[in-house]
């Protein structure tokens, strides 16, 4: 058995040093207790990088041909913008798909980023704003309510990344009352939207909500 002279512990094993202080232990070793657990296979690594290898085929046949034929712009550069778009995304995806509540937040922000860039190279016609944004964020309202029922989450699990989803539906409507905004309806409607899952958040379940909050914020 192994021994540990700077904490006094006795360690059952053949590892070499100490789990508390790493110092080196003494003694003799014994065989492990427990058998080795080996890192379980990703079986979608695979599938990632297939899909990577035809991204970048298409991007380059695209800067091939958009080359060939420099007559109508360069073209190739919205495809490409296109594919970083969708990996970014699906990179998102991946990294929290541990939690989809956390995984939707991200991808509230990450979108909503995104669809503002494109708006902006594409000659600022303000589409991102007037239109996209409002049903965009209608969605992820209903898609987090929806996956919250359907995954069974505990309130704590998913009561926080709802309201942040509604605040930001309010976004729209507020750019619309300052006149920001020339298209009513997309706006109005997103603010209708938010303004309906804030009142079932407070009336059915306000108490929980109040104490995420406290928990959350430490208040």
């Amino acid at each position: 058995m192994r021994y540990c002279e700077a904490c006094k512990v006795s360690i059952e094993g053949s590892i070499e040093y100490c789990p508390l202080c790493q110092s080196r232990l003494s003694g003799e070793p014994e065989e492990d207790s427990y058998p080795i657990l080996l890192p379980g296979r990703k079986p979608y690594r695979l599938l990632v990088r297939i899909l990577a290898m035809v991204t970048v085929i298409a991007a380059v046949v695209c800067a091939v041909v958009n080359f060939s034929l420099p007559g109508h712009g360069w073209w190739s550069l919205f495809v490409v913008a296109g594919l970083a778009s969708a990996w970014l995304s699906l990179g998102m995806t991946i990294r929290r798909r541990r939690n989809p509540m956390k995984a939707a937040l991200w991808h509230l922000g990450l979108v909503s980023v995104l669809l503002l860039l494109w708006d902006w190279f594409t000659g600022r016609r303000g589409w991102s704003v007037h239109f996209v944004l409002p049903v965009f964020f209608s969605c992820m309202q209903c898609a987090v309510a929806i996956a919250a029922w359907v995954l069974r989450l505990r309130p704590s699990d998913y009561m926080l990344y709802l309201l942040l989803c509604v605040l930001a539906g309010f976004i729209p409507l507020i750019l619309l009352l300052c006149g920001l905004l020339q298209i009513m309806y997309p706006s109005a409607i997103c603010g209708g939207i938010s303004v309906i899952f804030l009142a079932a958040l407070l009336l059915f379940k306000g108490s929980a909500l109040k104490n995420e909050l406290v928990r959350r914020l430490h208040l």
